[in-house]
């Protein structure tokens, strides 16, 4: 059984995203967390589909959120197989060049009223994650999905 907790934008960008209050010499470099996306199909009929982000601490998943729009995220229990988080966690992260393929074909895919497909995404290690690389690597992936609630398409 799945429990939910709805989280505003910037609760969950201050704990995925390193922003929360912390003494200016204990802060780590500006790396990105550990985080295992996966993108599909909906589950909610007024949205084209949804993403999942999970963060990671080593070889499990310390916190899971779902997506059906840019603004707001909602605390799921993890459901992803413990094979994909090994994988990521332990293997090769995804590359830019991936993430916007991605993003191309997923485009070309709703213009031609296809469905979506699933796609998983291991993002790690990325330098100046606050300086700008989080909008270049994640904007890719929510490209397409409404902005609010307010505004399915």
């Amino acid at each position: 059984m799945m429990t939910f907790k709805t989280v505003s934008l910037s609760a969950l960008a201050a704990l995925a995203f390193g922003t929360l209050a912390v003494d200016a010499a204990a802060q780590a470099p500006d790396v990105s967390p550990t985080l295992l996306i996966e993108t599909g199909p909906s589950d909610n009929p007024d949205y084209r589909r949804m993403v999942f982000v999970r963060y990671l601490a080593g070889d499990r998943v310390s916190a899971s959120y779902a997506a059906y729009n840019r603004s707001e995220f909602i605390q799921v229990d993890n459901g992803a197989p413990q094979s994909l988080v090994q994988a990521c966690a332990n293997g090769e992260a995804a590359t830019l060049d991936e993430i916007q393929a991605f993003n191309r074909a997923e485009a070309q895919a709703r213009n031609d009223g296809a469905e979506p497909v699933i796609a998983h995404f291991c993002i790690k290690n990325v330098g100046g994650w606050e300086a700008g690389n989080r909008t270049t690597w994640l904007d890719p992936i929510f490209d397409g999905m409404p902005y609010a609630a307010s505004l399915n398409n």
